[in-house]
């Protein structure tokens, strides 16, 4: 499922189900090596199945909610539902936060941070949520790259969490989380539709919010799986 959103991700609004089996399949395919897919992670991700069994498994996407299609001049193009992205979302935070890590790991300053400007803005704020609930303060000199070639809006946000993590010391348990909670409002923005999924238990439907930290206490993201009303009978 990673790997088809992953890959998904590369030609979202641009491209159909056909172009995205052959970047899981890791075909040699012209127009899939001249858009530079075959530098995508999830290249060649499925290349012990057949296309039309990488198919069936895109189709599957679809019929459970996480894809979608729709026309794009004429032509059926992948898009991410609310609930795919909220999935893919999450791993390229945590794709980057790696970086980072790795990065830190071996001494290594990077030339730029331009990468992370124009980025989609949930991803990046969800990108500053797990560096502030982190508290490792080692990121600071990244931050500090970064925060000076972006827009206003996350060069706020950055700072918020540069102050933040410079304080973590001096600061108790109690009042540490009571600080991140403070950022869940800004840094993990709800979205304009909503993200809803299928109870196991009843096939009822399940709302997602945003704006509750312990669904990012997993890599990657736990989906609930019961309802409140299946939730309830369990207890």
């Amino acid at each position: 499922m990673l790997a088809i959103l992953r890959a998904a991700d590369e030609i979202i609004g641009r491209g159909g189900r056909s172009l995205l089996s052959k970047i899981l399949k890791g075909s040699k395919d012209k127009k899939v090596i001249e858009l530079g897919l075959d530098q995508c992670p999830a290249y060649g991700a499925l290349r012990s199945y057949t296309l039309e069994q990488i198919t069936d498994k895109i189709d599957l996407m679809i019929n459970t909610g996480l894809l979608d299609t729709e026309l794009n001049w004429k032509n059926p193009v992948i898009v991410f539902t609310p609930l795919g992205w909220f999935i893919e979302r999450e791993r390229m935070a945590e794709e980057l936060l790696r970086e980072w890590d790795e990065w830190l790991a071996n001494d290594i300053t990077p030339v730029s941070m331009e990468y992370l400007k124009d980025r989609n803005r949930g991803m990046i704020l969800l990108l500053l949520y797990k560096v502030l609930r982190s508290g490792d303060s080692s990121y600071i000199p990244l931050l500090r790259l970064w925060e000076p070639i972006d827009y206003r809006k996350v060069r706020v946000e950055i700072n918020h969490v540069i102050h933040a993590l410079e304080r973590r010391e001096s600061m108790d348990g109690a009042s540490w989380n009571d600080l991140v909670k403070q950022r869940v409002v800004t840094l993990l923005p709800r979205g304009d539709k909503p993200i809803v999924t299928v109870c196991h238990h009843c096939d009822g439907i399940i709302f997602i919010d945003e704006h509750v930290p312990e669904l990012y206490d997993n890599v990657p993201l736990k989906i609930p799986e019961a309802c409140v009303r299946c939730l309830d009978k369990m207890t």
